[in-house]
């Protein structure tokens, strides 16, 4: 009999400590459902960071500057890549929830992850077709950086910078709103190469499908990001 109160003791007060858990959990759904909690990343009114451990881009990159509404008018740097393969990538967001009657829930972490390889996957395999393949993969930025990167070209097929907004190799690159006469980097000469890419960013599109292995989508309360 000891033996049995022991137990009922035990689930009742796991389920007290659960209980909190089980209220945030359906908060957090409730959020979504009223759209609180922004579950769709290309709205520009959400910033989020986009990581890689390594990224090529056979066919090279653009970059030039504009603005998206994201709460207002902003400038950002929007970089469009045409062909993509990357190591892994991490795309993690963060905002506070506070909802009618329930109150403050403080700051949630919504990350879309997909591993790198457990053995680093080279530019070269990256460009041959392994890693996650995305077709015009543009971001609309605040900054985007990289622990390296290398700009490929030729004689032939040189990288401008201060090349027009609106040439046609940027546009090829998926970067469409390019005004006439503006600055634009045209870095198609060649692969482009970018290790621990880290961008911050308000938007980002991918034309096509993508394949990400193993993915996992998840919520964790505070910021947290894809390895926290």
């Amino acid at each position: 009999m000891k033996e049995s109160v022991r137990g009922v003791t035990r689930w009742r007060r796991s389920a007290a400590l659960a209980l909190p858990a089980g209220i945030a959990v359906g908060a957090m759904t409730a959020a979504m459902v009223q759209g609180a909690l922004a579950a769709n990343l290309s709205l520009t009114s959400v910033p989020f960071t986009l990581s890689s451990k390594t990224v090529a881009a056979p066919d090279g990159i653009g970059a030039i500057m504009n603005s998206v509404d994201a709460g207002g008018e902003k400038a950002v740097a929007q970089v469009g890549i045409p062909r993509a393969g990357l190591d892994g990538i991490c795309v993690h967001a963060t905002q506070s929830v506070n909802l009618p009657v329930i109150g403050d829930l403080g700051t949630w972490s919504l990350n879309i992850h997909s591993p790198a390889a457990q053995t680093p996957l080279t530019p070269e395999q990256l460009a041959g077709g392994d890693g996650l393949q995305a077709n015009k993969l543009v971001l609309d930025a605040q900054a985007v950086g990289a622990a390296t990167a290398t700009l490929n070209a030729s004689d032939v097929t040189p990288n401008t910078i201060g090349a027009a907004a609106d040439s046609e190799n940027i546009k090829d690159t998926g970067l469409t709103g390019g005004t006439p006469g503006q600055f634009g980097l045209d870095a198609t000469g060649g692969r482009t190469d970018l290790a621990d890419l880290a961008a911050d960013a308000n938007g980002a599109t991918i034309s096509g499908a993508i394949t990400l292995p193993d993915l996992s989508i998840g919520i964790k309360h505070g910021d947290q990001g894809c390895e926290g």
